[in-house]
C-alpha cells in the first residue's frame, strides 16, 4: 500500500494520508437525497449549475423564433458572446417521459440556439424517447445520471471556491503565519487570548481549504479517483461527530460555512479584514 503526505506551497503539511492504490467502489454523489417534488428537482438542478459558476434562472421565459417558451431551469456562463447555455426540463412524473415531449423540447433547443438541453426525469423515458433525442444536443437523464454527468466539473468548480475562503482563514489560524506580523502586538492581552482560542479552534479544519490536498502530486490534476477516500479521512480527522457526510455537498458546504464563520470571527477580533496578497 502506497502513501503520500500532502505538502503545500505554503509549507503546510496536511495531516492525512492518501491511499494511492485503493479505489472507491461507489462514488459519492453531489446530493444523496432524491428530490422530494418537482420544485425540489428544479432547485437541485439549479444549485448544481450555480456551484459551477453559471448564472441561473428557474422557470424562465425565453424568446424563440416561434414565440415565448417557459423552461424549468436556464443556465448560462461566459462574460462574452457566445455564452454557453444549458436548458433543463424537470419531469417529476410517475410515468416515463414519451417521445412527444422530447420532440417538442428538441425544437425549443434548436430554435433558441442553446448549447445543450437536458430532460431530467424521475421515472426515466419510454423507448421511443431515446430515438427522438438521437444525434441531437438533447440529453435524457434521471437525476442520478445528471449528477454523475456533472460530478467532475462540479468538483473542479467547488474546490477553488473553497480555497477562496479557506486560504485567508488558514493564514489567520496558523499561529506562525507572517500575515499577522505586527498585528497581534496591537491587540490587548484579552484579545490575544481570544486569538489563541480561535487559532486552536480553526487550525486543523483550515488545512482542508488548501487545494493541494485534493490534487494528484505527480500530475497536478484533480484526484477524482480517490476524492471519496480523501473526504472520508478528513471527516474522520477534523469534523465534529454531529456532522454527517453522505455526499459531496454535505462535505464542501460544511467546510465553506465553517470557513466563512471563522473569517468573520477573526475579522471581528482584529476590527478589520486581513487578507494575504
Amino acid at each position: 500500500m502506497g502513501y503520500q503526505v500532502v505538502a503545500t506551497n505554503d509549507g503546510n503539511t496536511l495531516p492525512f494520508i492518501l491511499l494511492t492504490n485503493v479505489k472507491i467502489g461507489s462514488m459519492l454523489s453531489i446530493f444523496d437525497k432524491q428530490p422530494l417534488n418537482w420544485k425540489d428537482l428544479q432547485n437541485k438542478v439549479a444549485q448544481i449549475y450555480l456551484d459551477m459558476g453559471f448564472d441561473v434562472e428557474v422557470e424562465k421565459s425565453i424568446e424563440t423564433v416561434r414565440g415565448l417558451v417557459n423552461v424549468d431551469v436556464y443556465a448560462e456562463i461566459g462574460k462574452k458572446a457566445p455564452k454557453d447555455i444549458k436548458i433543463v426540463e424537470c419531469k417529476y412524473w410517475n410515468s416515463r417521459v414519451p417521445k412527444t415531449i422530447v420532440h417538442a423540447f428538441r425544437t425549443v433547443i434548436a430554435d433558441f440556439g442553446a448549447n445543450a438541453g437536458y430532460i431530467v426525469s424521475k421515472k426515466g423515458f419510454q423507448k421511443g424517447a431515446y430515438a427522438a433525442a438521437y444525434k441531437s444536443n438533447v440529453y435524457l437523464m434521471t437525476f442520478n445520471e445528471f449528477q454523475d454527468h456533472y460530478r467532475e466539473n462540479w468538483l473542479k468548480s467547488i474546490i477553488p471556491k473553497l480555497k477562496e475562503i479557506g486560504r485567508p482563514l488558514r493564514k489567520y489560524a496558523d499561529p506562525i503565519s507572517s500575515l499577522l506580523d505586527g498585528e497581534l502586538e496591537l491587540l490587548s492581552k484579552e484579545k490575544r487570548d481570544q486569538y489563541r482560542q480561535l487559532s486552536y479552534k480553526y487550525n486543523e479544519i483550515s488545512l482542508y481549504g488548501i487545494v493541494a490536498g485534493y490534487f494528484d502530486l505527480t500530475t497536478g490534476q484533480l484526484d477524482i479517483e480517490y476524492i471519496d477516500e480523501i473526504i472520508e479521512r478528513v471527516v474522520g480527522s477534523a469534523f465534529p461527530q454531529s456532522i454527517h457526510v453522505n455526499c459531496l455537498s454535505d462535505y464542501f458546504y460544511y467546510l465553506m460555512r465553517t470557513f466563512q464563520a471563522g473569517l468573520e470571527e477573526f475579522d471581528n477580533l482584529f476590527g478589520k479584514k486581513i487578507r494575504p496578497s
